[in-house]
């Protein structure tokens, strides 16, 4: 097992020519990190990147897209310029968060929908966003729509954190339930291997699990492959949340980000860290 310890709250992890590139949430900055070496920052806020960055992906230019959660719009990063790739404050009511981003650059965008810190749980729809920066609310609304990414077959799966579900989303916008988990397991992240099989982050259950691939049947059980130990002593001392997952693309191991499970504790304190963990 490697680690990177010394994070605020990293989040969207994705694999990239060998590196492992994440936002840290609570920490204003993008990082890249080759497992084994120094963790690098690539975009902060002295690069006029988002106070809090969520989703990543890539323009098939190679221009980095970052999702700034606060301000509901998706940011280019290209030649070391920081552009406004897409505004999505007339189609969000509330923080953005996670994006997958297709080969040929459609960006799918997710928002909070509702304050969890005083709202009910309510649907909002995944946004679309063209290569071009053209965004627009597609057809299907998901309850806090986070990890997503598209299987082989082509249909993009979205966790839905505070449905405690995993649903599928056809390229004609049919959703589907594709899994559900006990209530307040809090599916974050999500990741889905080689094989078919989909690893998803359980935020508030601090747990990795498995989802067979749809061969087994659409009511296989999720098998819990991970479990965050909390942190014994000291200031960040306390249960941590696993918050992200990604596998990587050889299909033999899997990072895993985690922070305390306390969001306050996690602002004023490096609970965060990453694990890289064979399969």
């Amino acid at each position: 097992m490697t680690m990177l310890e010394g994070l605020g709250f990293p989040e969207a992890l994705r694999w990239r020519d060998g590196a492992l590139w994440f936002s840290d949430m609570f920490r204003s900055r993008v990082m890249r990190w080759v497992p084994g070496a120094q963790a690098e920052t690539v975009l902060d806020l002295s690069d006029d990147g988002p106070t809090v960055p969520g989703g990543l992906g890539w323009l098939p230019d190679g221009s980095l897209l970052v999702v700034d959660c606060e301000q509901r719009r998706v940011l280019r990063v290209h030649d070391g310029a920081v552009t406004v790739h897409a505004d999505l404050a007339d189609l969000m009511t509330h923080s953005a968060n996670d994006m997958h981003v297709d080969p040929d650059g459609t960006a799918w965008v997710g928002g909070y929908g509702f304050d969890p810190e005083h709202d009910e749980p309510v649907p909002s729809p995944l946004v679309r966003v063209g290569a071009d920066g053209e965004a627009s609310a597609t057809a299907s609304a998901f309850v806090f729509p986070n990890g997503c990414e598209r299987d082989a077959r082509g249909a993009l799966l979205v966790a839905e954190t505070f449905a405690d579900r995993v649903s599928s989303m056809s390229p004609d916008n049919a959703v589907t339930q594709r899994a559900r988990f006990e209530p307040g397991s809090g599916p974050d992240g999500l990741s889905i291997a080689p094989d078919g099989a989909v690893y998803v982050a359980l935020a508030f259950a601090a747990a990795l699990a498995r989802l067979a691939p749809l061969e087994a049947g659409p009511d296989a059980p999720a098998e819990f492959v991970y479990r965050a130990e909390p942190i014994a002593s000291g200031p960040g001392a306390g249960p941590l949340g696993v918050y992200d997952c990604a596998v990587h693309p050889d299909g033999r191991r899997i990072a895993v980000a985690m922070a305390s499970l306390d969001e306050a504790l996690a602002e004023r304190v490096d609970t965060g860290r990453i694990v890289v963990l064979e399969l």
